[in-house]
């Protein structure tokens, strides 16, 4: 029996065992295994983060020696990955190959990895090779990498040689150029290790397709298309790819539509048609009701027509280029789905909401120095409670403009603009910026906000603004809806764009359709990061330069957009930014063109071709933020304890540079330009100069006081010197800039409750929500009261914007220059232009009241001091006579004739009635005298 039993265990032993072995259960661990060519696997790490269900936090994992390698076969290294902690429930991780420090990555992309619902044994193997973007799920998947050698990147270097780099090195016997398949020629061949760089007998001919083949050891050859990196800048590039059509995108229109992507390297270009532009992973579908192969077309884009007309279907192209194939959102598409991943064809012509009129714009600016701009969030506006709206429209395009709203008494969100009076609202970034998870805006604990300035889409509304973020028509509709109530409101709407840098770089949809074009690089092929984050745009070159300018005219005509702020304007060549000037000027001399005349780290762009401080005269009517006065009214934003003007600080360099935004950055004679940061009269123009003390970036004038002051005790300032600082933005000639809530003391408090945040790019609402309960205090009123009233004053009287310079030499003038803590000046002769006959200003900054002997021939109507603004004058004065300006005051008085003529007679009553009192007591006295005497 027992001899039975043990044959019946040793029979049934082989089976148990492999059911073992093979028992499938939920996913534990993720294995990484990942190989490199050389072996070289010091310093390599891995980034690994939770991508779905909800985007988390990453950390860095390490690799160690492949113990799974006997088994697998594999080689290498690998990482072990528990899902636990950040990763606890994934079902789907992203991860980055790269060096600790981030100096590199082994796949510039992003790469994910789908978790299944069950593994062998739990745990999920997944294999890398370098430099290799593909990933492979389990050994033997058929679309993974393969670790057969192969060349890694080769292109034209120039118009005759190629460089490539490979995973092993190859000698000239072992290397080959084709041309349409057939041989090249080689001239010359040099290596440098696995590197090296071939020149062909021959120029480079684009009509004809270049491969490089090597033969690798055991006579393994592979073959790589050659792609133009080392030549987009050539003229011969462009002469033979720079597509000047106006028909890039999706056209539908009456019974047809029509698509065309430029796509000059590309093997084969897919269109694919959806019903939804949600993908399966956010609830919708990934079935296309359609693909079609697109034929390759003039200039190297890629055409299909269908006689249909789409509108309200969404599409995507597959863009094959070498080996890779991917699916991308098309860079012209004018709306999208979800989360900007498949675009929308749209007829415009079915979109606009009823009273909706194509170039209908405010006729409430002449010239540039006519704007007031008021900077502003979308979301800002309408998101605290205080802003009793309806709640659908809380944070979105339509509560921008619903009207009627009040909180204690006082206006809120549109209402509150309108009664302000700015001429034009500038919004921050309203395209598709990526970042934000658009279907998770409504869930609760979800950090819906960011400032936007990591652009996914260039031509697409921002999804998270619209009351349905999955509707691409629904948010076409709302956004003009809201410009047409602004417009009706007398009041323009500019857009702050953002073509310096885009959101993704390698991955992105630019870099999959043409690799390496619309992006700058470094010598060693790295990104060049101009941005300071993580790629700039190559502003340069034919079909870049195109796209921006196409995308300008889009917004201009299709939104009645009135001006374009451009983040970062010094990464931007002088042709390209010339070239958005004359198309946006042929539309409307009015719309105003301005932007960050600097920006956020080097680039390889020649410090003569940048549209900066430098080069801003170079570039017609395009004006620039003025730095140089920012922080000389407050104080260096780069130094939040620093203090300025307004805290008392009479630095001579900064009360001149205060002088170069008053006189609104002419050349000035008594000004001196060593003392401006370009050291020399930069704008040029008072119709190029923005004057501000506070913008989106860095703490807010309120914040930006209160941290400066708050060592001296001196808090109790912060009222007074806001108005003070904004009435020297709207006191001097150039274009004024405000930025909303500052006109009620605007606060941004560190989330944590501690201090306050200077960059509140993604922080949450509560820190950049606009406190309309703020607004209703009495201190509150009492500033923004000011600052409306300022508003009216600069509206009403052209003698603070005149918009020539020699106008503004001949009519302002600075006075009292020997007192100490005060910029004073008179703005005279403009009668033909403005009642006011002559004008004076005085800007005192002392803590202690100065006292100010007024100009004589003319009597004086004070309109404004530290206090309130009143137009019908708040008293009047003598000419001549000696007045007393508050501390941390801005003095504003009118000379009236009427008033000088009454003084005069007021002059000589007073003297007749002091002759005859005279007269009267000599009589008395005579009589008393004679009296006295008998």
């Amino acid at each position: 029996m027992k001899r039975i039993i043990l044959m019946l265990f040793l029979w049934l032993f082989p089976l148990v065992s492999p059911i073992n072995t093979a028992e499938t259960r939920p996913v534990t661990d993720v294995y990484i295994h990942y190989y490199r060519y050389q072996a070289d696997y010091s310093p390599w790490d891995l980034w690994v983060w939770q991508n779905q269900p909800a985007a988390k936090e990453g950390a860095g994992y390490s690799f160690v020696q492949d113990d799974t390698s006997a088994e697998f076969n594999y080689g290498g290294v690998v990482s072990k990955i528990a899902l636990t902690g950040n990763l606890s429930g994934s079902t789907r991780i992203g991860f980055i190959v790269r060096k600790p420090d981030w100096s590199s990555k082994d796949v510039e992309v992003d790469r994910f990895i789908d978790i299944p619902n069950t593994v062998e044994q739990g745990i999920l193997h997944v294999y890398l090779v370098e430099g290799d973007a593909r990933v492979g799920i389990g050994k033997n998947d058929i679309n993974g990498p393969d670790k057969n050698p192969k060349f890694r990147v080769a292109y034209f270097q120039d118009m005759s040689k190629v460089y490539f780099s490979a995973t092993e090195t190859l000698s000239a016997d072992k290397i080959q150029i084709t041309a349409d398949g057939q041989p090249v020629t080689i001239k010359n061949y040099q290596a440098n290790g696995t590197n090296g760089v071939v020149e062909i007998d021959a120029t480079l001919d684009f009509s004809k397709k270049y491969e490089i083949l090597g033969t690798f050891k055991d006579n393994f050859v592979n073959k790589l298309s050659l792609t133009y990196d080392g030549v987009y800048d050539s003229k011969a590039f462009s002469d033979s790819f720079g597509y000047a059509g106006d028909d890039l995108g999706a056209i539908a229109k009456d019974s047809k539509t029509t698509f065309r992507l430029w796509a000059p390297i590309s093997e084969k270009v897919l269109l694919n048609i959806y019903d939804t532009g949600t993908p399966s992973n956010y609830g919708g579908s990934d079935t296309k009701s359609a693909t079609y192969e697109m034929t390759k077309s003039e200039k190297g884009t890629f055409y299909f027509e269908l006689p249909l007309n789409l509108h309200g279907k969404y599409y995507t192209y597959s863009v094959t280029n070498g080996s890779a194939t991917h699916e991308v959102i098309d860079p012209y598409a004018k709306s999208s789905g979800v989360n900007g991943i498949r675009g929308l064809v749209v007829d415009f012509s079915k979109t606009n909401p009823a009273g909706f009129t194509y170039g209908d714009r405010p006729n409430n600016i002449i010239n540039q120095t006519d704007a007031i701009i008021y900077e502003l969030h979308v979301r800002d506006l309408t998101i605290h409670e205080s802003w009793n709206g309806t709640d659908i429209n809380r944070g979105r395009y339509l509560g921008l403009v619903e009207p009627g709203t009040r909180y204690n008494g006082v206006t809120t969100g549109f209402d509150h603009i309108k009664e302000l009076g700015v001429t034009h609202v500038q919004l921050l970034p309203f395209f598709d910026f990526g970042v934000l998870d658009e279907s998770r805006i409504n869930q609760p604990g979800y950090n819906s906000f960011n400032w936007g300035y990591m652009p996914i889409n260039f031509n697409v509304l921002e999804g998270s603004y619209s009351k349905d973020p999955f509707d691409g028509l629904s948010r076409i509709v709302e956004m003009k809806t809201a410009i047409k109530e602004f417009t009706n409101a007398n009041i323009r709407i500019n857009m702050d764009v953002v073509y310096n840098h885009t959101g993704l770089t390698a991955d992105s949809n630019f870099n999959l359709i043409v690799p390496g074009y619309y992006f700058r690089k470094n010598p060693n092929g790295s990104f060049s990061n101009g941005s300071g984050t993580g790629n700039e745009t190559a502003s340069e070159r034919y079909m870049m330069r195109k796209f921006m300018v196409d995308s300008l005219v889009f917004w201009t005509k299709e939104y009645n957009i009135s001006g374009y702020r451009f983040d970062l304007m010094a990464l931007h060549d002088l042709e390209t930014m010339l070239e958005i000037e004359k198309a946006l000027k042929a539309i409307d001399e009015t719309i105003m063109i301005y932007g960050e005349p600097w920006m956020g780290g080097s680039s390889p762009l020649p410090a003569e071709q940048q549209a900066g401080k430098r080069n801003i005269d170079k570039i017609g009517t395009i004006g620039a933020f003025n730095d140089d006065f920012r922080d000389a009214v407050k104080g260096s934003v780069f130094n939040r304890e620093e203090k300025g003007f307004i805290q008392g600080d009479l630095d001579l360099q900064k009360i001149t540079r205060i002088k170069y935004g008053v006189v609104g950055g002419v050349d000035y004679q008594g000004i001196n330009a060593s003392s401006l940061s370009s050291s020399k009269f930069w704008h040029a123009s008072p119709t190029k100069i923005i004057n501000y003390v506070t913008a989106h970036d860095n703490n807010t004038l309120h914040d930006k006081l209160y941290i400066s002051l708050q060592a001296e005790g001196a808090l109790n300032l912060i009222p007074r010197l806001v108005r003070q600082g904004n009435a020297l933005v709207l006191t001097s000639q150039g274009i004024p800039f405000i930025h909303a809530g500052d006109e009620f003391m605007r606060s941004k408090p560190s989330a944590s409750g501690k201090g306050f945040d200077h960059n509140s790019y993604e922080s949450p609402d509560s820190v950049n929500q606009l406190r309309w309960d703020y607004k209703a205090r009495i201190e509150e009123m009492v500033v923004f009261e000011y600052f409306k009233g300022l508003i009216e004053l600069r509206k009403n009287h052209t003698s603070f914007r005149m918009a020539d310079n020699q106008a503004i030499k001949d009519n302002l003038n600075f006075i009292y220059e020997d007192t100490a803590g005060v910029i004073a000046y008179e703005i005279t002769n403009n009668a033909s232009q403005d009642q006011y006959q002559k004008i004076l200003v005085i800007h005192n900054s002392n803590r202690t009241a100065t006292r100010i002997k007024l100009p004589k021939n003319g009597g004086w109507v004070l309109v404004a001091n530290g206090d309130k603004v009143d137009t019908n004058g708040i008293s009047n004065y003598l000419g001549g006579s000696t007045i007393r300006v508050e501390p941390n005051s801005s003095y504003i008085m009118y000379q009236d004739a009427n008033l000088a003529d009454r003084n005069s007679t007021i002059e000589l009553t007073a003297l007749l009635s002091l002759l005859l009192g005279f007269i009267g007591w000599a009589v008395y006295m005579l009589k008393f005298k004679k009296k006295e005497a008998i």
